[in-house]
């Protein structure tokens, strides 16, 4: 547990500026927070150092922190996790969306864990906070996209995939009803 608050702490700290894209602005912390419990609350079994990744898994290519900083704060199996599901933040954003579709098949069972609850997490905020400036088709799209990332990561969780599925077909009917509903 104390290296689990640790890692909430090194987080907060690092994302103290950041607020998620959607009108309600929340803190961005509560994201990574939310990735962790949506894997405890599927997988309670898990290791403590996954648990402590999927706070920290956005540190790299949103704070700047590195590897090695990770790894000297926590551990090698927590830095390197984290630097499994980081992307490369000099890379174009299609660039970067494909290399995530084409790496998810080999990221390590708990990079995996933690890929799928944050797919979980970013496609549930097309329900409650979109971010500002999305329209139908670009929400659409993202639920797609996001299908692609978790499709190799499902073997790892019976319970995340099942969340996947049930916010991915609710953000896809309420989108989709919002699209006919304007004429598109």
């Amino acid at each position: 547990m104390q290296l689990l608050l640790k890692s909430v702490d090194f987080a907060a700290r690092a994302h103290r500026d950041q607020r998620r894209k959607g009108p309600a602005e929340e803190p961005y912390i509560n994201h990574p927070i939310e990735v962790s419990r949506l894997i405890v609350e599927c997988e309670p079994q898990t290791h403590e150092d996954i648990l402590c990744a999927a706070v920290l898994h956005d540190v790299i290519e949103d704070c700047g922190a590195t590897r090695d900083e990770i790894a000297a704060c926590f551990n090698d199996v927590v830095a390197d996790i984290v630097q499994e599901v980081s992307d490369d933040k000099g890379l174009p954003r299609d660039e970067r969306k494909a290399k995530q579709v084409e790496r998810a098949p080999n990221l390590t069972a708990a990079a995996k864990l933690v890929r799928l609850a944050d797919k979980v997490a970013n496609v549930g905020a097309m329900l409650t906070d979109t971010p500002i400036g999305w329209d139908e088709d670009q929400i659409l799209a993202y639920v797609d996209w996001a299908e692609a990332v978790v499709a190799p990561c499902r073997e790892v969780s019976d319970g995340l995939s099942d969340r996947f599925d049930a916010i991915a077909r609710d953000v896809r009917a309420f989108h989709e009803d919002q699209k006919a509903e304007a004429g598109g």
